[in-house]
């Protein structure tokens, strides 16, 4: 009986199978997406300057504080103030917070060379040496309410040119100004 009982469940199982649809196979495709493509500036492209929040005066009047002097970063990230005669003699003048920079700049293709600057009235906050190399002078010093100096630009053809900071106690703002412009 044990054997008739076997096999019958066999065959049970046997029939079943048999029996049993093989549903076909459907293949899943993800829905179409476009590929992820790395986003490569061209040669051409460059990203922008990071925000200068807090960092450039565009009005010429310095923040209120005493901060560190600038990196060289936050001077290459904030454009140029309005100073007197500044552009027909080469100079580049930025502020950053508090902080004054006038950079006087000449081509050794040219025959006009600058020489010299440095502090000749007044008192320097900023306490930072000038800076003079072949083809560049350049000042750096705090702009504070109660400033008032005097640095003297020299090129050896033009002669002198007399830099003047200034910000009256109670005046709403410094002046920055050349004593004269570049000959014509």
């Amino acid at each position: 009986m044990r054997h008739g009982l076997t096999w019958g469940l066999i065959a049970i199982i046997g029939a079943l199978l048999a029996c049993k649809k093989e549903e076909p196979k459907q293949e899943t495709v993800p829905a179409a997406t476009a590929p992820a493509m790395p986003v490569v500036p061209t040669p051409n492209e460059t990203a922008p300057p990071a925000p200068s929040v807090g960092m450039e005066s565009k009005t010429g009047i310095p923040t209120a504080g005493n901060s560190k002097p600038p990196t060289v970063a936050e001077w290459g990230a904030v454009g140029e103030i309005t100073v007197r005669h500044s552009t027909p003699l080469n100079c580049e003048t930025k502020l950053v917070r508090e902080w004054l920079r006038v950079s006087c700049r000449t081509s050794e293709k040219t025959s006009n060379q600058i020489t010299d600057v440095k502090l000749t009235r007044g008192k320097d906050f900023g306490a930072i040496p000038v800076f003079v190399k072949k083809g560049v002078a350049s000042i750096v010093t705090q702009v504070k309410p109660g400033i008032d100096a005097d640095w003297t630009f020299e090129w050896n053809e033009w002669g002198k040119r007399v830099l003047t900071v200034k910000w009256p106690n109670g005046a709403p703002s410094p002046t920055y100004e050349f004593d004269q412009s570049a000959p014509k």
